[in-house]
């Protein structure tokens, strides 16, 4: 089912924390990034058609036709093709810099396989379900605003006899007759959903990382504040349950050093390119769009508004998230235990104290703070 993915909690067949890429991977797949085991050649030909069709021939076609066409530009449509320009520049810079470090996303979900593993309670394994299918939700969320950007631009051109971003077909003419139009129209369109869902996957992927990386965190405090509280477990035991804690936490600064590399790039490319064409289409909607056009540029800006607020959101509470681990490990039960306990816990606190955090570029920090400067 298209939906499964989006169930509520079952105890008989709860979702791991890798499903939390399921639709995204579908997404991978549908633009060439996922290979499968069979039909490699013509995969591999197919998604380097879809790549420079998207990455090569989107900019070149509007640079041509900014060439051509600028001086019956109106300025509506002038701003249009710049905000539609400069994506396009960075879209591929987002791509490669995901496919250059997609081993870190194979690694990523074999460190949430392992993470899993210590989810042995019902309560635990509920929480991740509940958050997969957040994460999957995110995803859809997601698809529908980019999908929206475009299906009203095409619709607002249409309604006004204009082609929606003006890019360049050699072998199209649009201005000859209804039929030519509506070809070029279409061709524009298909361009642009295929453009967009590369911009989709390239932007949603840290979003996906981060609130499934919370949970772990979340369920990795729990199990501190539950140590020592048991007393039927001998020293021993609650020395046993403190080191698994230790390696859970190890595990999750692995996996946060196995998505920081590509999120680093990405985030960086998007910072550079958002203020550029936000600026672009507020100067749009108030001064130049009809209601048309002004209803698929507010479309749009939704879609720059998400591009990386939920990331720089979420990395605020990974912040606190840790906060809240280092005081759960310092406010323990561990005044009665023994010296190799405590020192052991001592270890594990000084070790918890460095946040995890995430750069744009290795320059300045991912941070609600820095998306809106």
């Amino acid at each position: 089912m298209l939906f499964n993915y989006l169930r509520k909690p079952n105890p008989k067949n709860l979702l791991s924390s890798p499903d939390s890429f399921r639709y995204f991977e579908y997404g991978m797949f549908c633009m060439g990034w996922h290979t499968p085991a069979t039909y490699k050649i013509v995969y591999y030909i197919t998604s380097s058609l879809i790549f420079a069709w998207c990455a090569l021939y989107l900019p070149i076609g509007i640079i041509i036709s900014f060439k051509k066409d600028i001086n019956t530009f109106t300025p509506n449509e002038l701003l249009t093709v710049m905000q539609l320009f400069f994506n396009s520049v960075g879209m591929p810079f987002k791509v490669l810099f995901f496919n250059v470090y997609i081993s870190g996303f194979y690694k990523a979900k074999q460190l949430l396989s392992e993470m899993d593993k210590r989810c042995t309670t019902l309560e635990e394994r509920v929480e991740v379900h509940q958050s997969v299918v957040c994460c999957n939700k995110a995803y859809l969320i997601y698809q529908f605003i980019y999908t929206a950007y475009t299906i009203s631009t095409f619709l607002s051109a249409a309604l006004s006899g204009k082609l929606p971003w003006r890019i360049y077909n050699p072998f199209v003419d649009w201005r000859e007759s209804r039929s030519s139009f509506w070809k070029a129209a279409l061709n524009e369109t298909a361009l642009m959903l295929f453009a967009v869902t590369q911009t989709l996957i390239s932007d949603i992927y840290p979003l996906l990382y981060g609130l499934i990386l919370r949970v772990h965190i979340k369920l990795l405090r729990l199990r501190v504040e539950k140590l020592c509280t048991d007393s039927g477990k001998s020293e021993a035991d609650n020395e046993q349950d403190l080191i698994k804690c230790i390696k859970d936490h190890k595990l999750i600064i692995e996996y946060a050093a196995a998505i920081r590399p590509a999120i680093s790039h990405t985030i960086f490319i998007q910072f550079l390119l958002i203020g550029i064409c936000l600026g672009l289409s507020m100067i749009n909607l108030l001064f130049f769009s009809d209601i048309w056009t002004g209803l698929a540029t507010v479309a749009y800006i939704n879609g720059l508004m998400v591009q990386t607020f939920p990331f720089c959101y979420v990395c605020d509470l990974l912040n606190t998230d840790c906060e809240l681990l280092v005081s759960a490990i310092f406010h323990s039960n561990w005044i009665n235990s023994s010296r190799s306990y405590k020192s052991t816990l001592i270890y594990f606190l000084k070790n918890c104290q460095k946040s995890i955090a995430f750069t744009a570029g290795s320059i300045f920090p991912i941070s609600t703070r820095s998306n809106i400067k």
